[in-house]
């Protein structure tokens, strides 16, 4: 809810339009010298915080410089420090970022730094500004009652859109048939996080939806395939698991017809670099059968059961289809339960001990795709890489080559070329399907006239009455 929260009140300093190209937000503009170390942005002189203060450079080089910090726990905060050499404001709108070494794919970084007023930061201190946040987005803060509701009202002083409605209050129910419930008694007029199944049963029943964001992706990782004698040390076994589940058959059934096979690891058709020769794994049970015989599996394993993380939910009953899935082809899968807390510090720490309960497991993803999944890509492949999947020093030279190209030809070509390497070589992820997300809509509103690709903030801001 943070993102959806966050992108309603804040603008970032540049972002994406539809296509995924990088357009101008509170930057209007900006150029990168020929060394490619020294970043120039224009800012906006027509922008105001709700509390009515102009945004200035200041406030861009406060909200950069305090988001580069180590005590930032923000995901994107280390990609922007590793690379910071200084900042500067020569004049109130303008803004200069310099860089020890060239990374031109620091835009997508950028388009993640979202601008907090200085001045009025600095006069309440970061504890009240938690509880009273102020931005410069399309919609203010109202009220948050933790664990149940977010009120927010229409900026109508906002330099690109104004909302249609006044109010928009989030409604923090964790059940889906009360989201449902809520939404045919007329308590609510939009609903997300629905199921397949419940969608195209009220879909079936005349309600509306409408697509929102980029498409959803199902993956499985391997985490630490490269210690101890476990199945999913052996590439063989692991491509075995992808042979092994038949994709359509899973977008028929468990996805009713609302998903497609394909995708790849925080990449669809519209990510930079993806390449249109791409396919999904077909389903292969025999191949499937013939690479586990080659590995020797299971009798080459001392602990020939893989252990499936998930946590509480749908992605619980997806992962007893998958299980019965490789149970077919011969390979012994056990689906473990554990709560979100638990299962982000098995997935999203640096694990290299063999004695690590992650070792030689899967954790699954069921996240929206992005525009540019460089940055995810370190996370997953390279050695310092979070998830605890990446070791081999070759694939981080091919990562960083790929990065510090200028060139931006060039450097999609290179970025093509590290996504086939680590997929034919390493294959540490395993794509599934592709879906899309839909909001369920109630019968008071109309369409969704804005770019919803980014997130639900712009979704709720360019809903138009009927």
């Amino acid at each position: 809810m943070e993102s959806f929260w966050g992108w309603s009140m804040y603008d970032a300093l540049v972002t994406w339009d539809s296509k995924g190209n990088y357009i101008g937000s509170v930057a209007e503009s900006w150029s990168i010298s020929e060394d490619g170390n020294t970043w120039t942005f224009k800012i906006r002189d027509d922008i105001v915080f709700h509390n009515g203060d102009p945004l200035t450079a200041y406030d861009v080089k406060f909200s950069v410089d305090r988001f580069a910090t180590p005590e930032s726990t923000n995901p994107w905060s280390p990609y922007l420090r590793a690379n910071i050499r200084s900042t500067a404001v020569p004049d109130d709108y303008t803004f200069i970022y310099r860089t020890n070494t060239p990374e031109p794919p620091l835009l997508t970084v950028f388009a993640w730094t979202r601008i907090i007023p200085k001045d009025y930061f600095e006069s309440v201190g970061q504890e009240y500004f938690r509880l009273n946040p102020v931005g410069s987005g399309p919609w203010k803060f109202v009220e948050h009652t933790p664990e149940t509701t977010f009120t927010m009202e229409a900026f109508t002083e906002h330099w690109r859109q104004v909302p249609a409605y006044q109010y928009v209050k989030c409604i923090q129910a964790p059940e889906m048939a009360t989201r449902i419930a809520m939404m045919k008694n007329g308590e609510a007029d939009i609903a997300d996080g629905i199921t397949s199944d419940r969608l195209v049963e009220m879909m079936a029943d005349g309600w509306r939806t409408e697509p929102f964001g980029l498409p959803g992706l199902y993956n499985i990782s391997f985490t630490a395939s490269w210690l101890d004698n476990t199945p999913t040390s052996d590439i063989r076994v692991r491509r075995a698991m992808s042979y092994a589940i038949p994709r359509q058959e899973l977008c028929d059934t468990f996805y009713m017809g609302l998903a497609r096979p394909g995708g790849r690891w925080f990449m669809h058709e519209g990510t930079w670099g993806w390449d249109p020769a791409w396919q999904p794994d077909p389903y292969d049970p025999d191949l499937a059968r013939s690479l586990l015989e080659e590995a020797g599996y299971p009798d080459a394993f001392s602990t020939p059961t893989i252990k499936y993380w998930v946590i509480p939910g749908p992605g619980v009953d997806l992962a007893l289809v998958m299980q019965s899935y490789w149970a077919d082809v011969g390979i012994d899968v056990q689906v473990e339960i554990v709560d979100i807390m638990e299962w982000s510090g098995l997935f999203f720490v640096r694990h290299d001990s063999s004695g690590d309960a992650n070792v030689g497991g899967l954790f699954p993803w069921t996240f929206g795709s992005v525009f540019d999944n460089i940055y995810h890509s370190a996370n997953m492949y390279t050695s310092n890489g979070v998830h605890s999947t990446g070791n081999i020093p070759e694939v981080d030279t091919l990562y960083n080559e790929a990065i510090w190209t200028l060139d931006a030809a060039e450097r999609q070509v290179k970025w093509t070329a590290f996504q086939n390497y680590v997929y034919d070589e390493m294959f540490i992820n395993c794509p599934f399907v592709v879906t899309e997300p839909l909001l369920l809509i109630g019968p008071k509103l109309g369409a969704v006239t804005t770019n919803a690709h980014l997130s639900l903030a712009d979704a709720y801001a360019g809903i138009q009455h009927p």
